[in-house]
């Protein structure tokens, strides 16, 4: 069975005091949604992919300022400031300012919500958890055990790799096609907005 994940407040204890292993974990858990997130008001996932790594670097610089417990929250909105930085920089952003602030701040509540752990939210999180385990129990059988060693067990891919002995790129191509799979499922069997999160949920060591 899965070790649970640490707790984002065990995270920012860590963090505070600078363990790096505490920063790979919530960098690990959070970069792909942040990713997801910047990539809809930026051109391309090469700019928002740099605007969240630099928003990571500055928040590990200023660790010990630290003062809001709520790590995530305070990590959208850097990426969010980045992202209007760079809008306003390319001439983007000008009179529609706090239009596109408002639209950033809605989607930032899709992106930052925990769905596959968060129990204030049971029903949600009971529907969710029964459409990806149909995904994933209708993926090909190799497929669908490098995905949970990926996903669920936390393991590289080169760990996989080794393991089940087959080469890394085998192991990306079965996670490609398990992706997709998941996709066009939550895609027929859920809301735009709920796939997207939860597949910016389950593509932490894929994207």
């Amino acid at each position: 069975m899965p070790t649970p994940s640490p707790s984002d407040q065990r995270l920012f204890e860590g963090i505070r005091f600078g363990n790096e292993a505490d920063f790979e974990c919530f960098f690990r858990r959070y970069y792909p949604r942040l990713v997801n997130y910047a990539a809809r008001f930026v051109a391309g996932h090469e700019t928002a992919r740099d605007l969240v790594q630099d928003s990571f670097a500055r928040l590990w610089e200023r660790r010990c300022e630290l003062r809001e417990l709520d790590l995530a929250s305070l990590l959208f909105t850097m990426v969010r400031n980045a992202c209007l930085n760079y809008l306003k920089h390319n001439g983007v952003v000008a009179r529609h300012e706090l239009e596109y602030t408002a639209r950033m701040r809605g989607e930032e509540r899709i992106y930052s919500y925990d769905f596959l752990s968060d129990a204030e939210q049971p029903c949600l999180y009971e529907e969710l958890q029964r459409e990806v385990q149909k995904a994933v129990d209708a993926l090909p059988d190799r497929c669908r055990e490098v995905f949970r060693m990926s996903r669920f067990e936390g393991l590289k891919n080169r760990e996989i790799a080794a393991r089940l002995g087959i080469s890394e790129t085998a192991v990306e191509k079965h996670l490609a096609r398990a992706v997709g799979r998941l996709g066009e499922h939550l895609r027929r069997s859920c809301s735009f907005e709920l796939s997207v999160a939860v597949l910016s949920c389950l593509l932490a060591n894929y994207l």
